[in-house]
């Protein structure tokens, strides 16, 4: 199922993968997944242990497609499994108006 998430072109958002049996218990994946961005701009950044990964928005607007794979297959076999979504990041909005005062000058008479 996809999975689409949201954020600000000052945010990356960390993702995470926790692999189930059909049944929804844990299993296991042969090899390191594989992460990757498919269209857009935004970048990734894997963890150490492949499990997880930080999507990066570009500092622009837009959006971006996500998507990780790893084989499920035990043995000398593969059997690629996938999941992924978009990634869409916009401009913040102003938080505050960062107002500033010159030095004071002499009135005109």
């Amino acid at each position: 199922m996809p999975l689409d998430i949201v954020s600000t072109t000052e945010e990356m958002v960390h993702l995470k993968i926790a692999p189930v049996t059909s049944t929804g218990k844990p299993a296991l994946l042969d090899g390191l997944p594989t992460w990757a961005i498919t269209t857009g701009g935004a970048t990734i950044v894997v963890d150490a242990d492949g499990m997880g990964a930080f999507v990066v928005s570009e500092d622009i607007g837009g959006s971006s497609t996500w998507s990780v794979s790893a084989d499920a297959d035990l043995g000398a076999g593969v059997s690629t499994i996938s999941d992924g979504g978009v990634y869409s990041y916009a401009s913040p909005q102003a938080a505050a108006l960062g107002i500033t005062a010159d030095a004071p000058v002499p009135k005109v008479a």
